[in-house]
């Protein structure tokens, strides 16, 4: 009989696959899953679809917005508590899954299941009021404090974490990956360098870590190039620009034919603590898209550096541009590094080592 996990997880399934759901439904063919994802504002009124694997059940959670507040986080908590307690005496599983410290108080005390805490951000990293913030560090180390396995999603939070809890003795590095199919080469357009204008992109959610002062400083100096953002604006207003075009939300399964035109892509975030702590899932996708990569640089993205033209700021950025522009946007890698590289880096390769893990216990 197939161990049991309660996956519970703080993105919406809905929203754009990464990291939670590519989990999830990888270690469906080896566990029994039931998913618990909080609904986002977003989607609040939309329909809610469950996973496209068969073997997942996966179920909305809804809790009140404003959740900061401490009168609505402890009705939410009151609320929440009620329903974890029915959904783990009916399910019965071996494992909790959790992926955000404030998941945690929603999770009834004294339960016997084993906890594994996915730490796939710095928590305490997002624009949250400072009593929010206490808030969730606490929760942290308590989650960790009772946590069986904690897997970090990059180096910087895995020497973070044993800085801060020493956890070392559960503590695991599970780096983001790719998933989905690996492009073929014949599809991928050829690269045209007498294109007038040159295409950037970026695929992403579009919010207060974007750095649009860098990007407009490049769009002053230089006439034959654009960007197309792809995502929700999250936080922050559209910006006035003829050639900065927002293309919205587009549906993981089309994002392909919404890229392959790109002349590069784009990774132009501001350098923050939680950006410093990142995994960037999209580089995955940026390689596949057999496309030039350009990205702020920090040390976490060396893992990738044989793939990235690198900048630090504005100037060099822009120093980038006419230099690929006047290549013609050659890519820094060739298609078989590409293929080998997502071939290493795939999510059944994580989920592997995430079961090696799990079958470690002794029952």
């Amino acid at each position: 009989m197939k161990k049991k996990i309660l996956y519970f997880m703080h993105i919406d399934w809905n929203w754009n696959k990464q990291r939670p759901q590519f989990i999830a439904e990888g270690l469906s063919d080896y566990f029994d899953i039931k998913v618990i994802y909080m609904v986002s504002k977003r989607f609040l009124f939309k329909n809610h679809k469950s996973s496209t694997n068969n073997k997942l059940d996966v179920v909305p959670a809804f809790r009140l917005p404003f959740y900061e507040n401490r009168w609505i986080y402890e009705l939410n908590k009151l609320y929440l508590k009620t329903y974890f307690n029915f959904i783990i005496k009916k399910f019965k599983p071996d494992f909790i899954w959790i992926t955000f410290p404030q998941l945690f108080d929603y999770i009834p005390s004294g339960t016997s299941c084993k906890i594994i805490y996915d730490c796939m951000d710095l928590a305490t990293g997002f624009e949250f009021s400072d009593d929010f913030r206490l808030k969730v560090a606490d929760q942290e180390k308590k989650l960790i404090k009772e946590s069986d396995f904690v897997f970090a999603s990059s180096k910087k939070l895995y020497s973070k974490l044993i800085e801060e809890y020493q956890c070392g003795n559960k503590l695991f590095l599970i780096r983001n990956a790719f998933g989905g199919q690996i492009i073929s080469d014949k599809n991928i357009p050829k690269q045209n360098d007498k294109e007038p204008i040159y295409k950037i992109g970026y695929v992403g959610s579009i919010n207060e870590s974007f750095d649009f002062k860098k990007i407009l400083l490049t769009l002053d100096h230089k006439e034959n190039i654009e960007y197309h953002l792809i995502g929700p604006l999250d936080q922050v207003e559209e910006i006035n620009n003829e050639r900065i075009k927002f293309h919205g939300f587009i549906e993981y399964d089309k994002l392909y034919e919404n890229v392959k035109n790109f002349d590069a892509l784009i990774v132009p975030f501001k350098i923050t603590e939680r950006i410093l702590a990142a995994d960037p899932g999209k580089i995955y996708g940026y390689i596949n898209y057999n496309k030039p990569i350009i990205s702020v640089y920090y040390e976490e993205l060396s893992y990738f550096s044989e793939f990235i033209y690198f900048y630090s700021s504005g100037e060099d950025l822009l120093k980038l541009l006419n230099d690929l522009s006047e290549g013609g946007f050659v890519r820094k890698y060739s298609n078989e590094e590409r293929i080998n590289f997502l071939k290493n880096n795939s999510w059944d390769v994580r989920v592997n080592e995430i079961r090696e893990y799990l079958n470690k216990i002794s029952w």
